[in-house]
């Protein structure tokens, strides 16, 4: 067993998003497991996703000040949150890659010691290739796994 196998801790993951265009809204909700780990102060957390396309693997790197959304496998994506101001990023599926602009509007992580569960809340506007801007809400919840 390596140093890194013991820091990572079992989560089940609750994802819920949901985006907002117009007047129109949609949620959507996930649950599946995954890993929880720190390298220094920086959250790491990691699962798997299922989608038409395939098997993605995602990592959520949060920090302080900014979070970092990846995705591999039959998507890829790279999704930079920071307040104040946009960031750039990418998605890319086989039909091809598109730019991705966010502009981040809160970042909120909490931890509950007690109950070893937290959740992580991203609410931001997205504009993908020149597409009317969503208002998009994710909260990641995550409780460790005995």
């Amino acid at each position: 067993m390596t140093l890194h196998d013991i820091d990572k801790q079992a989560i089940k993951v609750t994802l819920q998003t949901k985006i907002k265009h117009g007047s129109n809204t949609e949620t959507y909700e996930m649950v599946t497991f995954g890993t929880k780990m720190y390298k220094g102060a920086d959250l790491y957390l990691q699962y798997k996703e299922e989608n038409e396309a395939g098997q993605i693997q995602t990592t959520i790197k949060h920090k302080m000040d900014e979070t970092i959304l990846l995705r591999n496998g039959a998507i890829k994506m790279r999704q930079l949150f920071r307040l104040q101001g946009a960031t750039n990023g990418h998605y890319e599926s086989i039909y091809g890659r598109l730019g991705l602009q966010t502009t981040t509007k809160k970042i909120d992580h909490q931890w509950d010691e007690q109950a070893k569960q937290g959740k992580l809340v991203l609410k931001y506007t997205l504009h993908m290739q020149g597409s009317e801007p969503g208002q998009y809400e994710m909260t990641i919840s995550y409780k460790e796994e005995a």
